[in-house]
C-alpha cells in the first residue's frame, strides 16, 4: 500500500503570501554548477526511497545497493540502476505519471557524487539529459548559503544579517520567474545565490540562520519579501540600484560605509594601445581612432558613473557597469566603480585644515581620520559639509579624474562587487563596531521593515 508522506521542514512551519499566492517553506534548487544537463548522475548513498513529488514526497519502495546508484536514461525514460551507469536497473520512472520522479536517503542525507544534501532530490528529463533539483526546508537550505556568501570567522551581527538578507533573497526569487520551463525556482550559482550544502555547513552560520528564524526584510506594510542584493566589498559607499541595473528601488539607495574594514584593494594598469583595442571590440562604441586620454566625467558617493575614453579622432563615454565590463576585452571587468585614475591631479589636491592657532597643508589621499571607535581609517575620498550639503573635493572639475600619459593609465580600486544593497566587509565593520544584525540591515537597506 503506497504511504503518501508531505515534505516538512524540521523548524517551525509557516506560509508566505506573496502577491495574493501561498507558498509553502520549501524551495526548489537546481543544482546547475555540478548536476545540469548530465547523461548520468551518481548516487552514493546506499539505501534511497523512491517517490513523486505531487507536490509532497509519496512514497513508493525502498532500493538498497552497497556500490550506491547511478540514475540515468533508458528508452527516453529516467532509470535507477545500481551502482555505475551500465548496472542493472531497479526502478524505472514511467512518462506521463503525475508528479516529478524524486528520491530521499532513507536515513541522514542523501550524497550525489561529493556532495551531500539535505531534503529530496527530484530529477527533470530534458533532451535526454538529467538535472538535479534539490527540494528542501527554507531553513536548511540557509545553512548552505550562508557560509559560502560570508565566511563564519565574521562577527555574529554580520552573519544574522546575511542570514536574513539571503532569507529574502531566496523568496523574493521563488516567488519570480528566473529560470522559467526548468522546474526550480532559484540556482546553485552566483547567479541567485552560491548553495554548497551540507559540505559547506558550519555551526557559527547555522546558528545565525536559527537565531533569525523567519525573519525577512519588506517595504512597510508589504507582504511580499524585497530584492536585497548584497555583495563583498563597497570600499566606502554602496550605490542605486538604477545606478547599476534598471529599476529605481527606493529601498536600494546609496549610503556612505564609514565603518567598512580592510576593504578590498586592487590595481590594473592598461597601456593606451590595450584600450584603443577595447573600444574597438566594444559592440556600441564608435571608433574614435586611438586612445590618448582617460578621464572619470561622473561620479556618485565616490563610484564611478561615467568614464570618458579620449582619442585622435574623438570620445566615447562608458555608463554604469560598462565602465567595468569594457575592461574584459583586456584581461577582466573591474572588481568595482569605486575607482581612481593614479597620476592624475586629484591624486594631489590638497585639504587644508584649520585650528584656532594654525593651519596644517595635507594631500587628500594621504588624509586619516578616527572614527568614534578608536580606529584610524583613510579619509578616501574627502567630502566637505558647507552646512546644507556634503560635496565630494574635486567632483565636476573633470581635470581632476584624468590621465594622459604617454604609457597608459594605472587604475587604483576600492570593493569588490556589484556595489547595491549590503556590503558584507561593511557588514563585518558595523558588527565589529556593535550594531546588532537589524541596525545593519537597516542601513544598508533604505526605509524597510524586518519581520
Amino acid at each position: 500500500m503506497k504511504k503518501t508522506i508531505l515534505f516538512l521542514c524540521t523548524t517551525v512551519i509557516f506560509i508566505l503570501a506573496f502577491a495574493g499566492t501561498a507558498y509553502a517553506n520549501t524551495i526548489r534548487v537546481g543544482l546547475t554548477r555540478s548536476f545540469a544537463n548530465r547523461n548520468s548522475i551518481s548516487i552514493a548513498t546506499t539505501s534511497i526511497d523512491i517517490g513523486r513529488g505531487t507536490p509532497g514526497f509519496t512514497f513508493n519502495r525502498t532500493l538498497t545497493s552497497a556500490n550506491g546508484f547511478t540514475v540515468t536514461v533508458d528508452g527516453g525514460q529516467l532509470v535507477i540502476r545500481s551502482g555505475g551507469a551500465n548496472g542493472p536497473i531497479q526502478f524505472t520512472f514511467l512518462n506521463g505519471v503525475d508528479g516529478g520522479p524524486q528520491i530521499r536517503a532513507t536515513t541522514g542525507n542523501l550524497t550525489l557524487g561529493s556532495y551531500a544534501y539535505r531534503g529530496i532530490m527530484e530529477f527533470r528529463l530534458s533532451g535526454g539529459r538529467i538535472t538535479a533539483i534539490n527540494v528542501i526546508c527554507l531553513e536548511e537550505y540557509l545553512y548552505g548559503v550562508v557560509p559560502v556568501e560570508m565566511s563564519h570567522s565574521f562577527y555574529t551581527e554580520a552573519l544574522r544579517a546575511q542570514a536574513v538578507a539571503a532569507r529574502t533573497f531566496a523568496m523574493h526569487t521563488a516567488g519570480r520567474s528566473r529560470h522559467p520551463g526548468t522546474g526550480f525556482n532559484i540556482c546553485d550559482t552566483t547567479c541567485c545565490q552560491a548553495y554548497r550544502a551540507v559540505s559547506r555547513e558550519h555551526p557559527l552560520t547555522t546558528q545565525a540562520v536559527r537565531d533569525t528564524r523567519g525573519l525577512m526584510i519588506f517595504a512597510p506594510g508589504g507582504t511580499t519579501p524585497l530584492f536585497t542584493p548584497y555583495f563583498s566589498s563597497s570600499g566606502g559607499s554602496t550605490d542605486n540600484n538604477e545606478n547599476v541595473w534598471v529599476d529605481n528601488l527606493p529601498h536600494l539607495r546609496g549610503v556612505w560605509d564609514p565603518y567598512e574594514q580592510n576593504p578590498r584593494i586592487w590595481t590594473r594598469t592598461y597601456t593606451w594601445a590595450q584600450l584603443t583595442n577595447a573600444i574597438n571590440t566594444e559592440s556600441n562604441a564608435p571608433n574614435i581612432g586611438t586612445v590618448t586620454g582617460l578621464s572619470i566625467s561622473s561620479m556618485h558617493l565616490g563610484r564611478v558613473q561615467e568614464l570618458t575614453f579620449t582619442g585622435t579622432t574623438g570620445s566615447w563615454t562608458a555608463t554604469r557597469q560598462q565602465t567595468l565590463s569594457i575592461f574584459r576585452h583586456i584581461d577582466r571587468s573591474l572588481y568595482s566603480r569605486h575607482f581612481t585614475l593614479a597620476g592624475s591631479a586629484a591624486a594631489a589636491t590638497n585639504t587644508y585644515i584649520s585650528s584656532n592657532t594654525a593651519t596644517v597643508q595635507r594631500p587628500t589621499a594621504n588624509l586619516y581620520i578616527m572614527d568614534n571607535a578608536g580606529q584610524i581609517v583613510r579619509a578616501n575620498p574627502t567630502h566637505v559639509f558647507d552646512g546644507t550639503a556634503v560635496t565630494q573635493l574635486g567632483a565636476g572639475i573633470q581635470t581632476l579624474t584624468s590621465a594622459t600619459s604617454p604609457a597608459g593609465v594605472t587604475i587604483n580600486g576600492r570593493g569588490w562587487g556589484h556595489g547595491v544593497g549590503m556590503s558584507q566587509h561593511g557588514a563585518n565593520g558595523m558588527a565589529q563596531a556593535g550594531y546588532d544584525f537589524r541596525t545593519i540591515l537597516l542601513h544598508y537597506y533604505t526605509g524597510v521593515e524586518i519581520r
